[in-house]
């Protein structure tokens, strides 16, 4: 189960970082027998990093839940120093989406 998860939410972080790059169409996922593409292609489309620093994550969320983002945020905040990730608060914007600010301590 730990390797599913971890699997799945590298590939989410690495499909977060090209956020920022020029948009690019994925036809299907590398082959997996612990993800299916429709989970795959569920959290890509709901979740981008709103920020990041050293010390700190913002996810951007929608029909997500923020404890599927917390196994996210801690695999952030160990890979930046071998910390524990912190959930600070929560925002809800008018366009339902959410915003969950985790800190590595």
């Amino acid at each position: 189960m730990m390797k599913k998860t971890f699997i799945f939410f590298s590939l989410l972080l690495m499909s977060a970082c090209s956020f920022w790059s020029e948009p690019k169409e994925v036809d299907r996922l590398p082959a997996s027998p612990n993800i299916t593409d429709e989970e795959y292609a569920r959290y890509v489309k709901n979740v981008t990093i709103a920020g990041q620093g050293e010390n700190f994550i913002i996810y951007e969320y929608s029909n997500i839940r923020v404890d599927e983002l917390a196994v996210l945020a801690a695999l952030y905040c160990f890979d930046h120093g071998q910390k524990r990730a912190y959930l600070d608060n929560i925002t809800l914007y008018q366009n339902n989406n959410r915003r969950a600010r985790f800190s590595c301590r």
